[in-house]
């Protein structure tokens, strides 16, 4: 049976903690703020608007694991507006649906070529009017499904889809990368950012930004012939992005350096904002986790070059940032700490207009958010199964 667990928080309690949070008067911010050629800058300090808030993720299901017979390889997943979970899955190329108690409904295409199927669900998103969007990395293919799952249409794109960022109507912004020629052709490659129509026509571009430096590793084979791929380099500087699906907002620093600078859905930089931050140092136990990585796979080559990279001396400043559904963005940073057997990490919340307002502790790292809700992925320690897992968001202060 599925197991499922279910947190009940008394009504009255709730109404003591969170409508004095509302209600109370939003206390001045220490920030600074300028404007230069016209975009607006944020300049905060390092303390937050409300330093003592703090948000607990508490459980609330789980998908996936041996008593989810269809679900196999979890790999990606989105929520509707009904709270409805659509799982892709990486073992039939099929997208998963369960109900909001995660209830299984429906299977939505299969692996294959012709309408409606995939060859890799690379991305998923909803458009504004509710549909379904697939964009297929392998098969250059985007495809448009109902609400309910029935196949609508497909678009070939002429070349192969980077990351989906966001969707709106008719169209999406997207990573792309542009490769250089002959050997160094995976080092030398450049990030742009563009918006596409459905067909994959470029409608405008947000600029070039930071490629993540590689390390490139080049292995001759018996016979003839060889192989070739990048190792990223531990904390390198490079570009990373988050996307408000609802305004089409686009975020993006470069995580050397705590500045995050907000596009508007026509790719014009509207504001920056920043804090202060002193980057953590990388320890030799870092690097001695880095390379043990690569101690157990790949050739004794390979693991020679992982051994001869030049570690840094410091982390950056965030591996990833996300976009809760009320628009905040939550930076995620290399601060630590245990508690009560609990690893936990720090995150910090900025509001719409660029100020810092909290800085949370959580033992469960977010994924996505949606109708007050947190969703993740979990790996089950004994069994190894991939599961997704919802929890009810609670705030304090």
């Amino acid at each position: 049976m599925r197991r499922t667990t279910f947190v009940f928080v008394l009504g009255i309690f709730l109404a003591g903690v969170l409508i004095p949070f509302a209600c109370s008067k939003k206390p001045e911010s220490a920030a600074s703020v300028e404007v230069i050629d016209g975009i607006e800058h944020v300049h905060n300090t390092g303390t937050p608007l409300y330093p003592e808030r703090s948000v607990t993720f508490e459980e609330e299901l789980s998908i996936g694991g041996e008593e989810y017979e269809m679900l196999s390889q979890p790999m990606n997943f989105v929520v509707d507006g009904s709270g409805r979970i659509f799982i892709a899955d990486d073992q039939d190329q099929s997208i998963k649906v369960f109900d909001p108690n995660a209830e299984f409904v429906r299977s939505i295409g299969q692996k294959g070529e012709g309408p409606g199927e995939f060859s890799y669900v690379g991305y998923l998103t909803f458009l504004p009017d509710g549909k379904l969007l697939v964009m297929d990395s392998m098969a250059m293919r985007l495809s448009i499904f109902e609400p309910e799952g029935g196949f609508l249409t497909s678009y070939h794109w002429k070349h192969r889809p980077g990351r989906l960022l966001c969707a709106a109507d008719s169209s999406c912004v997207m990573t792309e990368y542009v490769f250089g020629e002959g050997e160094d052709a995976l080092a030398d490659r450049k990030l742009f950012v563009k918006k596409y129509d459905f067909e994959g026509n470029e409608i405008q571009s947000y600029g070039e930004f930071r490629a993540e430096e590689m390390k490139i590793h080049r292995e001759s084979r018996a016979g003839g012939g060889g192989i070739m791929f990048g190792i990223s380099v531990p904390h390198s500087a490079h570009s990373l992005f988050a996307a408000n699906q609802a305004s089409e907002r686009l975020y993006h620093c470069v995580n050397d350096e705590y500045m995050i600078e907000v596009f508007d859905e026509n790719g014009n930089i509207i504001r920056r904002f920043d804090r202060p931050y002193e980057p953590l140092p990388f320890t030799s136990g870092d690097a001695e986790e880095f390379r043990s990585r690569y101690a157990e796979r790949g050739s004794e080559s390979m693991q020679k070059m992982v051994r001869g990279m030049a570690m840094p001396s410091v982390k950056t400043i965030t591996p990833q940032m996300l976009v809760d559904d009320e628009g905040n963005l939550w930076v995620e940073t290399y601060e630590k700490k245990e508690e009560e057997g609990k690893d936990f990490t720090a995150y910090d919340i900025f509001n719409l207009d660029g100020y810092y307002e909290a800085k949370v502790w959580v033992d469960s790292k977010p994924r996505l958010f949606a109708k007050g809700k947190m969703y993740r992925f979990h790996t089950d320690e004994e069994t190894g199964y991939m599961m997704v897992k919802r929890y009810r968001v609670v705030w304090s202060h």
